[in-house]
């Protein structure tokens, strides 16, 4: 992962970083409202940026275990330093992207991914994967952005975002994967949200 890629995939500025937490919260708060109903032992997030909606699920939620991957060594930083309060659980971040899920162990009873989807490049693998990393009662939960400008469909890996019908695209290939989607719902913050259970 040493080539250079744009902001959003892999942050490399704190400002960046801090500017698309402070959009997302709206999201982050409508992912823990999701996940209150199963109260998770073993959380997973891909894509966890600064960290802080993983820090909402320790604060609120109070899991074992919180892990994930996010390609950017800033923010596995960022995201590992705001954790560390949390003695009581065991924190697992990693760098990497949805390529690196085979590495973690056991079964997550919550799966996360806020805005990283898009940046998959072979989604209907990663998706599979999930499907064997999940409990029989889990939540795979996703943020989508509904919205992207033309010039970022240039470097964006994930062919189903490219497609040009990427809520569609998730359907099917989550629908392939084993899972079904029990939310779908248009968020107050113009995204799309996601929540998947095992078919």
């Amino acid at each position: 992962m040493s080539e250079k890629l744009p902001q959003p995939m892999r942050p490399t500025s704190r400002i960046f970083g801090w500017l698309m937490e402070w959009l997302a919260e709206p999201n982050y708060q409508w992912a823990v409202k999701q996940l209150k109903p199963i109260s998770p032992r073993r959380y997973f997030e891909i894509g966890f940026g600064t960290g802080r909606l993983a820090e909402l699920v320790a604060r609120t939620l109070k899991p074992e275990a919180i892990s994930g991957v996010d390609p950017s060594e800033l923010m596995l930083n960022t995201a590992s330093a705001r954790l560390k309060r949390f003695k009581k659980m065991t924190v697992d971040l990693r760098l990497g992207d949805d390529t690196k899920l085979g590495e973690f162990a056991g079964s997550f009873d919550a799966i996360v991914a806020s805005h990283s989807f898009q940046f998959w490049s072979d989604p209907e693998a990663t998706l599979r994967r999930l499907r064997t990393m999940i409990a029989t009662d889990g939540r795979l939960v996703f943020v989508v952005r509904r919205h992207i400008s033309k010039s970022v469909f240039e470097w964006l890996p994930n062919p189903i975002t490219k497609s040009g019908d990427e809520i569609g695209g998730m359907l099917k290939a989550l629908g392939d994967a084993g899972f079904h989607v029990a939310v779908n719902e248009r968020l107050r913050s113009g995204s799309q949200g996601l929540v998947c259970v095992p078919a």
